[in-house]
C-alpha cells in the first residue's frame, strides 16, 4: 500500500511539474559581449556620466604619446554609440616607466569637479596603454599610477578604478 502511495505521489508531482506553465522559448538574444579584462588596447570615452572603455584591437601602439592621439581621433561609430571625448589638451609630454606615469600639460585644467571625467579618460587610457605596451612584464592597468601635471601643480597619482565608480 505504501509503495502504491509513493508511485501515485511521484506521478502527481511529475504532472504538476510538467504543467507549471513554463513554456519553451525561442532563441534569446544574449546582449552585448561580456565586459572584463582584455589584453587589447582600450581607449576610454565618456558615455552619459560615466567612462566607457572601447577596445581597439586593430591598432598598433609604439608609445604613450600615440594613445592620446588615438583618444582625440574617435572612430565614427563612437558618436553613434553615444561616446564623447572630453579631453582638451594643448601641448603635452608624458614621462614615466613601469607602474608610474606623469602627463605634463602646461595650462591644462585638472582641478575642478568638471575635470573628473576628462581626468578619468586620461588616467584610464594611459594606464591601459602602459599595460598594453608592457604586456611581457604583466603590468595590470590598475597597478599603474598616473599623475597629471598642469605646470604649476601635480594631481594624483590616480588609479583607473578611482574613475570607474
Amino acid at each position: 500500500m505504501s509503495r502504491l502511495r509513493t508511485v501515485a505521489g511521484a506521478l502527481v508531482l511529475a504532472l504538476v511539474t510538467a504543467g507549471c506553465g513554463v513554456r519553451p522559448t525561442g532563441v534569446v538574444d544574449g546582449g552585448e559581449p561580456a565586459h572584463g579584462l582584455t589584453k587589447d588596447l582600450r581607449i576610454y570615452y565618456v558615455r552619459g556620466s560615466a567612462l566607457q572603455g572601447v577596445t581597439r584591437p586593430d591598432i598598433s601602439l609604439q608609445g604613450l604619446d600615440g594613445v592620446l592621439k588615438l583618444l582625440s581621433d574617435m572612430p565614427a561609430w563612437g558618436e553613434e554609440r553615444g561616446l564623447v571625448n572630453l579631453v582638451q589638451l594643448g601641448s603635452y609630454r608624458i614621462s614615466g616607466t613601469g607602474h608610474r606615469i606623469t602627463l605634463h600639460s602646461p595650462g591644462a585644467s585638472f582641478d575642478s569637479p568638471r575635470d573628473r571625467l576628462p581626468n578619468g579618460q586620461l588616467v584610464c587610457t594611459l594606464a591601459r596603454a602602459q599595460s598594453f605596451l608592457h604586456r611581457d612584464e604583466a603590468i595590470r592597468p590598475d597597478d599603474v599610477r598616473v599623475s597629471l601635471d598642469d605646470g604649476e601643480r601635480t594631481y594624483g597619482p590616480y588609479q583607473c578604478s578611482q574613475f570607474l565608480t
